[in-house]
C-alpha cells in the first residue's frame, strides 16, 4: 500500500537522512577497517607488545558499547544536534590523532577517543532523522541509516586492504575526515535542533556509572574471553563485576526520575521480541563475517585482498534490500515481511555448511549462501528496529536507540566469541570446524526467526502500541517515577 502524500518524506528530510547516514558509514568503517591493517600497524610500532597494541581494537569496542547509553541519554537531555556535533568533532579529532600517532600509546588513546565520539554521534544521528520523518515512514529511514552503516562495516576490510597496500595504514584514518567535516558543518542547516526537554531533571550520575561500568565489563569479558580463556582471572572478574553492577543499575533506574535508561522502554512485546531477534541475527552476522575470510584464506588459498573482494557483493545485497525494505513493509505488512526475511539467512547458512568444500567454487557454493543470508538481513534488520522504536515515546528515542545499539554491540561480540570457540586455535582450521561454525550461526538465525514469528505482535497490535507511545509523548510534561 502506497503511503498517502502527507506521509511522504520531503526533500529536506532526505538530505538530513543522507547526512545522518554518512555518520553511520564512517562509524561502521571504523569498527572493521582497523582489523585488516593490524599486522601493518604492529610492524610500525615494533617496540610495543601485541597485547598492549591490541587495545586499539578491543578498547574501541569496549568503550563504544559502554558509552552508547550515555550518548543516547545526553542526546535526549542536552539536545540531540548539539551532542551529534560534539561526537562528530571528537571522532574526527581521534581520526587525525590516529593518522599521526607517533607511539603505540598515542594510537590506543586516540582510538578510544574515536570511540567516545562515535558513542555520542551515532544514537543522536538516528534520532534526529526520526524527528523529521513521519512515523509511518520510519522503516524507510531506519533502513537507509542501517543499510549505509552495514555497507561501511562490510566494505571496511577490503577497502582497508587496498589503502594499506597502496598508501599505508595511516590513510585509513584520513578516509572518514571529509564526511565527518561535512556532518559537523551541515548539521545546523539540515538537522532539527532536537532541543532538550524544558525543566528536565539532572541525569542520574550514580546510575550512569553503574550502567556504563556494567556494560563495559560485559563487553570486556566477551572481547577478551576468546584470547585469554574464559577461566582467566581477568575475564571472570569482569563477568562477576557485571553480574553485580547491572542488577543494581536496573534497580536504580526503576527508582530514579531521570535514569540513564528507563527499563520500561524495553517492556512492550514489540520491543523485547525485536531486540531479541536483532541480537541473535547480529551474533550470527558478526560470526559469519569472521568465518568468511578465514575460510577463503585458509581453505581456498585466497589472498587477503581477493577474499575482501569476494565478500563485497554481500553487503551490497544487504544495503540494497535494506533500502527497499520500507516499501516492501508498506505493501505486505511488517510481521509478514520479517517472518519471511528471517528464514532466508537460515537457508543461506545451511547452504554454506552443506556446500563449502576444499575445492573453490565461488559462484556455485559461496555466493548463493552469502547472498541469501544478506538478503534476509536487509529485510529484517531495519523493519524490526523501526517497529521497536514505534512503541517508544519521542522524548526517549535517544536512549532507546542507544540501548538497541549497545545490545547489538554485545551480541556481535558474543557471536564472534562463539565462532572462535568452535573454530579452535589450530594453525590450519579443518573443514569440519567451518561446517560447525556455519551451523552455529544457523541455530542463532533460527532463534531470530522464532523470536519474530512467535513473539512479535501483529501489525494491528503494533499500530495500537504506536498510538499509545504518541499519547505518552503528549503527556511527557507529567512527572515520572519520583524519588532518587
Amino acid at each position: 500500500m502506497t503511503p498517502a502524500p502527507a506521509e511522504r518524506i520531503d526533500r529536506r528530510a532526505w538530505l538530513a537522512l543522507a547526512l545522518a547516514s554518512s555518520t553511520s558509514l564512517v562509524v561502521g568503517l571504523a569498527v572493521t577497517a582497523v582489523n585488516i591493517a593490524f599486522p601493518a600497524i604492529e610492524r610500525d610500532y615494533a617496540g610495543a607488545s601485541r597485547s598492549s597494541l591490541s587495545w586499539g581494537l578491543t578498547g574501541y569496542s569496549i568503550t563504544l558499547a559502554s558509552l552508547l547509553l550515555v550518548g543516547g541519554r545526553l542526546a535526549d537531555q542536552r539536545g540531540r544536534r548539539r551532542v551529534f556535533r560534539i561526537g562528530t568533532a571528537l571522532f574526527a579529532l581521534g581520526s587525525v590523532a590516529l593518522a599521526l600517532a607517533p607511539t603505540a600509546g598515542v594510537f590506543v588513546g586516540a582510538r578510544i577517543g574515536q570511540a567516545i565520539g562515535a558513542a555520542l554521534a551515532s544514537p543522536a544521528s538516528l534520532t534526529l532523522v526520526l524527528e523529521r520523518v513521519p512515523p509511518s515512514r520510519r522503516t524507510t529511514a531506519v533502513g537507509t541509516w542501517t543499510a549505509v552503516g552495514t555497507l561501511g562495516a562490510a566494505i571496511g576490510p577490503s577497502l582497508a586492504a587496498v589503502v594499506t597496500q597502496q598508501l599505508g595504514w595511516r590513510w585509513i584514518f584520513v578516509l572518514p575526515l571529509p564526511l565527518s567535516a561535512v556532518g559537523f558543518l551541515l548539521a545546523p542547516r539540515l538537522l532539527p535542533e532536537g532541543a532538550p526537554e524544558p525543566g528536565a531533571p539532572p541525569i542520574d550520575v550514580l546510575g550512569t556509572v553503574l550502567g556504563s561500568l556494567g556494560v563495559g565489563l560485559v563487553a570486556a569479558a566477551i572481547t577478551e574471553g576468546p584470547g585469554l580463556g574464559w577461566g582467566h582471572p581477568g575475564v571472570l572478574a569482569s563477568a562477576c563485576g557485571a553480574a553485580v553492577l547491572l542488577p543494581a543499575f536496573v534497580r536504580r533506574s526503576l527508582r530514579h526520575r531521570a535514569p540513564l535508561l528507563d527499563p520500561r522502554i524495553l517492556a512492550p512485546r514489540s520491543v523485547w521480541s525485536a531486540n531479541l531477534a536483532i541480537a541473535l541475527l547480529t551474533s550470527a552476522g558478526n560470526a559469519t563475517w569472521l568465518a568468511y575470510p578465514l575460510f577463503l584464506v585458509q581453505r581456498w588459498d585466497y589472498s587477503l585482498l581477493r577474499a575482501g573482494l569476494a565478500m563485497t557483493p554481500f553487503p551490497i545485497v544487504a544495503s540494497l534490500t535494506g533500502l527497499a525494505a520500507g516499501r516492501i513493509v508498506d505493501r505486505f505488512g511488517l510481521r509478514r515481511v520479517v517472518a519471511v526475511g528471517s528464514a532466508a539467512p537460515l537457508v543461506g547458512l545451511a547452504w554454506l555448511a552443506w556446500r563449502l568444500g576444499p575445492t573453490p567454487h565461488y559462484g556455485r557454493d559461496l555466493l548463493p549462501g552469502g547472498i541469501l543470508f544478506n538478503l534476509g538481513w536487509g529485510l529484517v534488520y531495519a523493519p524490526v528496529t523501526a517497529g521497536a522504536l514505534r512503541s517508544v515515546p519521542a522524548r526517549q528515542l535517544g536512549q532507546a536507540s542507544a540501548a538497541f545499539s549497545a545490545l547489538r554491540q554485545l551480541a556481535g561480540g558474543l557471536g564472534i566469541a562463539g565462532v572462535i570457540a568452535v573454530l579452535g586455535d589450530a594453525d590450519m582450521i579443518p573443514l569440519a570446524a567451518f561446517d560447525r561454525a556455519f551451523l552455529l550461526c544457523a541455530v542463532l538465525t533460527a532463534g531470530a526467526w522464532v523470536a519474530v514469528s512467535a513473539g512479535y505482535p501483529s501489525d494491528a497490535a503494533t499500530a495500537r502500541a504506536s498510538a499509545a507511545s504518541a499519547a505518552a509523548g503528549a503527556a511527557a510534561s507529567l512527572p515520572a517515577v519520583a524519588g532518587e
